[in-house]
């Protein structure tokens, strides 16, 4: 029940922005309501505390469908630096969940992003694998690839637009 290598997907985007402006967009919540989640949707915070082993519960919207649920696990926030999270779907009251379109998707991702800022240009990565997951688990993250390749570049996509209207 450890993670492999094959089971770590990475995205990095550079952002003409200043590490601070970037960090205000992840931590401060009326930005982070703007542009997380998978484009189409709207996300409404229902708790937000921005500390190690605080949570960000949210509801996940597409358009007048049913309400999706997710949340963070903050465990590291390095100021500025780093911020460390297990990221999961999660019921109404934000206990955990499982994804709603299969079984075999891992309860828990943990998400590692860096922010890195050169001349004022900001380099965000984010790696992501499964956490406590099974061997089906393991197999279904890697198999999901293009879809993650999909849904964290469109929710970066949507940082970048926002970061653009400043």
């Amino acid at each position: 029940m450890t993670g492999s290598d094959e089971a770590v997907f990475e995205i990095i985007r550079v952002f003409n922005a200043s590490r601070e402006r970037v960090w205000r967009a992840w931590s401060d919540l009326a930005q982070l309501e703007r542009w997380w989640g998978p484009k189409g949707c709207t996300v409404e915070a229902l708790r937000f505390e921005f500390r190690p082993g605080g949570f960000f519960h949210y509801a996940m919207r597409f358009g007048d469908g049913p309400a999706m649920w997710g949340r963070f696990n903050y465990r590291e926030i390095v100021f500025g630096e780093r911020i460390v999270w297990l990221n999961s779907f999660a019921n109404e009251l934000g206990g955990i969940a499982r994804a709603p379109f299969s079984e075999q998707c891992p309860l828990e991702i943990e998400n590692r992003v860096t922010f890195v800022e050169r001349d004022g240009v900001t380099t965000v990565q984010l790696r992501a694998q499964p956490f406590g997951e099974t061997p089906d688990e393991r197999q279904y993250f890697e198999d999901l690839r293009p879809s993650l390749n999909e849904g964290y570049g469109g929710t970066l996509d949507q940082l970048g637009a926002h970061l653009a209207r400043g």
